[in-house]
């Protein structure tokens, strides 16, 4: 998902909290003022009025209510795909059910009726308008992004069909997408109606690049279940979001999710549950616990350098060039070899126990005295706490990977970059650097496809188990 996807996704959250407990006090503060309409008087009794710190705490707990609800009703959905009218009558009609709420909590709680039926109206006013026009401003803003390029999402459909073409009538006036072409099985033509036909199925990872292609649709129901398989296998590889059209006559024997886009029924195979709002809470989680490690750690970070010093000549940190998709970012650790590890590494490499890409080698002699201890208990990773502060990592997920190591991956291995990578993860506490190299990859693509803060958290707590009893590479 792209990440002003995300952005403007989640700013809906505070702007619609926001808009609607300014609603709230607004109300409040207007009661007062009897003759607010020109011509119309109305009756006030300041007595009737409750303190402002009561009706604040009420406007606090009726606006997270609010935004409960709006939640629940799907109306914080990160990627829209129905029109703005639709949103807005939903908006009227939870905002109008939320004051039902409101009345029945003060008649069955409190055993009153609300104080004002003039302040309820206001509420209800207030509270759709702010909402509504926040919401048109966050549009608005994301429409501009969209109009300078910034957000597009590039789709290739696959198959040369009247589906196909009908599915890109609807999508081609859409500012959230830029529809690249087709493929076809053959080239007969090339053009389908209005759908321009850019390739052959046999041509898809060169087209996937040239246009940089973020989602693909399969618009051809009756494609080869072995070229499905391939597709799928693809675009899982290479983190490009896979949809298909379904043929309505096997429709009922599918297990899967259906997104209605306008009247055509869309199938939608996520790879992982961090797409969307899983994404925003992982991130979340991600900031709260490393900066309370960080914090916790102080002392760490004082004697362990003291001892690195000590122990050996050169820098505290050792710092590693890592790459994540198509860029690469430093990961720092605290030193645990010799100066020239690296370049030692080269006349080590025929004594490699490892199979597969990665590099191991029983009783390093690269490793210092006081970096044995480190490896051990992993405390030479803890640095890389940092890199989850600045966002190139994450507290659990697949191994960073070197570029080198990433040249001799296969297709299927690179399943690992559907998500960032982690401090510690399924495959480090399952065996460490003792695992081979593919059992790694398949514990790293299972926690891909079964995330949870849930599964998370049981890993963090494994780790710090694995630290204490000093398993560590």
């Amino acid at each position: 998902m792209k990440k002003s996807e995300i952005i403007f996704g989640t700013l809906r959250v505070p702007i619609d909290f926001i808009a609607a407990m300014t609603a709230f006090m607004l109300a409040y503060f207007l009661r007062p003022i009897t003759d607010l309409i020109p011509g119309v008087q109305y009756n006030f009794f300041p007595e009737q009025l409750p303190l402002v710190a009561d009706y604040t705490r009420l406007g606090l707990s009726a606006t997270l209510f609010l935004v409960i609800l709006f939640a629940f009703n799907k109306l914080y959905s990160l990627k829209i795909t129905h029109r703005f009218t639709t949103e807005i009558f939903k908006i009227v009609f939870l905002v109008s059910a939320w004051l039902m709420f409101i009345i029945a909590y003060y008649f069955l709680v409190i055993h009153q009726l609300f104080f004002s039926r003039i302040a309820l109206a206001h509420i209800w006013l207030f509270t759709n308008v702010f909402i509504i026009a926040g919401r048109f401003l966050i549009l608005l803003i994301q429409s501009f992004f969209l109009r300078l390029g910034i957000g597009k999402r590039h789709l290739l459909f696959v198959g040369a069909n009247l589906l196909a073409n009908e599915f890109y009538q609807t999508l081609k006036n859409n500012p959230r997408y830029s529809v690249v072409g087709t493929l076809a099985s053959e080239m007969a033509s090339r053009r389908l109606g209005q759908l321009k036909i850019v390739g052959t199925l046999n041509e898809l990872e060169k087209i996937v690049k040239k246009y940089h292609v973020e989602e693909i649709i399969q618009a051809d129901p009756d494609v080869k279940d072995q070229i499905s398989s391939t597709l799928l296998s693809f675009c899982r590889s290479h983190q490009v979001k896979y949809h298909f059209i379904p043929d309505l006559v096997r429709l009922q024997r599918t297990n899967v999710e259906i997104e209605m886009f306008e009247a055509i029924p869309l199938i939608s195979l996520k790879q992982t549950p961090l797409e969307g709002w899983g994404r925003v809470f992982k991130r979340l989680f991600d900031i709260f616990l490393t900066t309370f490690f960080i914090v916790l750690l102080i002392p760490v970070w004082i004697l362990v350098p003291l001892l690195v010093k000590l122990d050996s000549r050169g820098p505290v940190f050792y710092k590693s060039r890592r790459k994540y998709r198509d860029y690469g970012f430093n990961v720092y650790k605290f030193r645990s070899m010799v100066v020239d590890a690296d370049e030692k590494k080269k006349e080590l490499m025929d004594k490699n126990e490892r199979q597969g890409p990665l590099f191991k080698i029983k009783n390093d002699p690269r490793i210092t005295r006081i970096g044995r201890f480190l490896r051990k208990t992993s405390i030479d990773e803890l640095p890389n706490l940092f890199n989850v502060l600045i966002g190139n990592m994450s507290l659990v997920g697949p191994r960073p990977h070197l570029a080198e190591e990433i040249e001799e991956y296969e297709e299927r291995h690179l399943e690992v970059f559907a998500i960032k990578p982690g401090v510690t993860g399924l495959a480090q506490i399952s065996g460490r650097s003792n695992l081979d190299f593919e059992k790694e990859v398949k514990l790293d693509v299972y926690y891909i496809e079964n995330w949870s803060l849930l599964l998370d958290i049981k890993i963090i707590l494994k780790t710090i188990g694995v630290m204490f009893k000093g398993d560590g590479h």
